[in-house]
């Protein structure tokens, strides 16, 4: 559709913006018409068996969603008149250092279900396995994106956005912070399987109090804060999931049906 519109020389955003919206209905459509989205009805279910976990992953998924959108959010707020200018070239650099981040989001659903099931059968040294092959994965992809922002990133955001004043090591510190934001989204989802629904709040919430300190004591420059608040901030996440999975694991925890669920539903909003 948004080729089309170009080809017809649209040159409004609503369009595209309508565009975007309207995508997926045709996905969903396809997929209703194949019958793929009928179900067959189950047992009953009382709040109590729905609800027990769901304050725990209503905090960790707004504490989430906070720190990936806290780049942009703080750069507003700190920046004075003479940054302004940069502040759309900044947002640019954001969404082109998460590219990496979006695709991985699309995959990981595919992803989870089978270390989830491996969890569910107890075969734990499987799961195991199975989750430091998709960390190796993760972490690959973090690496290629950092160093292709890096070395690629100047001419890419030039190239798309008229953007000439990002610097390759800004693109370079928001990949990686989009990087360690990756292995954060999986293992959390890994001790969320294992029910452990409160240690992965309490990850999150380090997380953003990690980029509130870090962006207050990185000195001067408005971008650099952030940047480095970024990163610190998703490391903080990432090595509270570590230390959570390690202790599960090692507790002898079983995921059910429904922890199994609500690790591969888990997903922070973007905004």
């Amino acid at each position: 559709m948004c080729v089309a519109l170009a080809v017809a020389n649209v040159t409004a955003t609503g369009p595209y913006g309508f565009a975007v919206a309207l995508a997926p209905l045709v996905g969903v459509g396809y997929v209703y018409s194949k019958g793929a989205l009928r179900t067959e009805p189950g047992p009953p279910s009382t709040w109590g068996e729905v609800t027990p976990n769901l304050g725990w992953l209503l905090l960790g998924s707004v504490f989430a969603a906070a720190l990936l959108n806290a780049g942009p959010i703080a750069t507003t707020l700190l920046a004075d008149d003479s940054d302004k200018a940069l502040l759309t070239q900044f947002a640019y650099a954001v969404l082109l250092a998460r590219i990496p981040l979006f695709m991985f989001q699309a995959v990981q659903p595919a992803l989870l279900p089978r270390l989830s099931r491996l969890a569910a059968k107890g075969e734990l040294e499987e799961f195991r396995a199975g989750l430091r092959r998709l960390l190796f994965v993760v972490l690959g992809v973090g690496v290629v994106g950092t160093l292709g922002a890096l070395v690629l990133g100047p001419f890419v955001i030039d190239l798309v956005y008229g953007a000439d004043d990002i610097t390759g090591r800004t693109l370079a510190m928001l990949a990686l912070g989009s990087a360690c934001y990756m292995v954060a989204l999986a293992l959390a989802q890994a001790v969320i399987a294992l029910k452990g629904h409160a240690l992965v709040a309490l990850g999150w919430i380090i997380g953003v109090v990690a980029f509130l300190l870090a962006t207050w004591l990185a000195g001067e420059d408005v971008f650099r804060r952030v940047e480095i608040g970024l990163v610190v901030s998703s490391f903080a996440a990432t090595a509270t999931f570590a230390l959570a999975l390690r202790y599960k694991l090692a507790s002898g925890a079983v995921p059910d049906d429904g922890s199994v669920l609500e690790a591969i539903t888990d997903r922070p909003l973007e905004s």
